[in-house]
């Protein structure tokens, strides 16, 4: 691996970390707030729309990220956002009031949703399509679990103002470690900059055939689609969106999207990642919850370690698929044994086992998957501005579920709501299934032209004026 390129791995990783530290600190506030410490006295509702209201907000910072990495590159919205972030961490160790945390809740939702999606784009564009799948389960999954991990952790040992001072620091790091980057290749070439762009990319990539040849298809296709785009007038980005918003392939990919999102939602991932040590407490009736959450953060982590391994060896259709169907039915069994389960202390450790199991098997094959996905099914000169459509319905799902987490294990149970969400995962499952192509080793330019094309040779289809013109 090139140096430059190392940098900048290590660097998003870094970052990935402050993102999940955000999400993993809201449990100890939460637990806080519930019990009235520092005599700080809100209502259940109003705790419910703090813990909620971050991942709702982060629609706002998907639309952001997108209109600055549009007109100003990569580098300088990850200095952007990592600075609002600390921002957030600054007016959360002063908060007291409601006006206060909310304040915090919508930098920290505008700051993180900006950067969890740039993570999730721009590392696509910095690696080559034999290592993408690798990286993208590091720094999507892996790096902001262990950010995740942290917060529930510091959460528990410490008060959550002072991980808030931890926070400030990560996320000032955050803040300078993009000014040691050279700017992304993909977005140099869809702005026409080609020059810059064979700097850049030999820069990360070296001078191999297989590089030359990526560089060579980046170069060709966006050249291409400048030409096209000058032919029919409709250069400026929102007279691209309104052609793109007539194209059957662009609807078709809505529609996945919009399955994996249900996917995602009903996973839990999310509600776990923010209240993780509250839904333990309530599922073991334990207020002592140190060993029973560090346990289940841990095998959250061993999830995206087995990825790291059978990602290389595997099919991504064969992964997600066999992963996916297991992780459904262990839910299953998870929701039967909190039905049948009693006071035994024994049952405890059999639940927590079967969640840590659930957790790694996800994080192990349908969490990184189908975010690599998400990076790779939209064409590159819009794909943010594509990806705040549905990442927006993603967000929605999230905050709702949080939101209405309290309310559905009052009224149905949490034994109730993971045969729910299981279903519902199923269903998306076989829809993926149905729609998904296998996408290993492709680049981004056959990848995109496959969504247009349903073919994955670039030289084909710009050699065909009639496929040409659906680019």
């Amino acid at each position: 691996m090139v140096v430059t390129e190392a940098v900048i791995i290590a660097s998003l990783n870094w970052i990935a970390i402050t993102t999940g530290l955000l999400f993993g600190q809201v449990a100890g506030v939460v637990n806080s707030l519930q019990k009235r410490e520092e005599d700080i006295h809100l209502s259940e509702s109003q705790i419910s729309v703090i813990a909620s209201s971050m991942t709702l907000v982060c629609s706002i910072g998907f639309m952001a990220a997108a209109t600055a990495s549009d007109k100003i590159g990569r580098r300088w919205p990850y200095i952007f956002f990592s600075s609002t972030m600390t921002i957030n961490w600054i007016i959360l160790y002063y908060a007291r009031e409601m006006y206060q945390f909310m304040l915090s809740r919508f930098f920290g939702g505008v700051s993180v949703g900006a950067l969890l999606t740039l993570n999730l784009f721009v590392i696509s564009e910095f690696t080559s399509p034999d290592t993408r799948p690798f990286f993208l389960n590091i720094v999507a999954i892996i790096s902001p679990a262990i950010g995740t991990g942290m917060g529930h952790i510091l959460g528990i040992l410490m008060h959550w103002r002072n991980v808030a001072l931890v926070g400030l620091g990560t996320a000032v790091l955050g803040a300078i470690l993009p000014f040691f980057w050279v700017e992304s290749p993909h977005w140099l070439a869809s702005k026409g900059r080609f020059e810059e762009c064979q700097t850049a990319f030999r820069i990360l990539h070296g001078e191999t055939q297989n590089s030359e040849r990526e560089l060579q298809l980046l170069i060709k296709m966006e050249k291409s689609k400048l030409e096209v785009a000058k032919q029919t007038n409709c250069k400026p980005t929102l007279k691209r969106l309104a052609v793109v918003l007539k194209k059957k392939y662009f609807w078709d990919s809505i529609l996945l999207s919009l399955f994996m999102d249900i996917y995602l939602v009903a996973s839990g991932k999310v509600p776990f990642s923010l209240l993780g040590s509250v839904i333990i407490e309530d599922i073991t009736g334990s207020s002592d919850v140190f060993a029973f959450t560090t346990l289940v953060d841990g095998l959250l982590l061993l999830g995206p370690c087995l990825s790291c391994f059978f990602i290389k060896r595997t099919s991504i259709r064969t992964m997600l698929f066999t992963t996916g169907f297991t992780a459904n039915a262990i839910l299953i069994v998870f929701s039967a044994c909190l039905y049948f389960s009693n006071d035994q202390s024994y049952f405890n450790w059999i639940n927590i086992g079967l969640l840590g199991l659930y957790f790694i098997i996800m994080n192990a094959g349908p969490f990184p998957l189908l975010e690599a996905i998400y990076s790779e099914m939209f064409p590159l000169e819009l794909k943010l501005y594509i990806f705040t459509i549905s990442g927006g319905i993603l967000m929605f799902g999230f905050s709702l579920s949080v939101f209405l987490l309290p309310y559905m294990v009052r009224g149905i149970g949490y034994h109730g709501m993971f045969i729910v969400n299981a279903l519902l995962m199923t269903i998306s499952l076989g829809y993926i299934w149905w729609k998904l192509p296998e996408t290993k080793g492709k680049s981004l330019q056959e990848i995109e032209m496959y969504f247009k094309t349903k073919n994955f040779d670039v030289e084909e289809v710009l050699g065909n004026e009639q496929l040409k013109a659906l680019i």
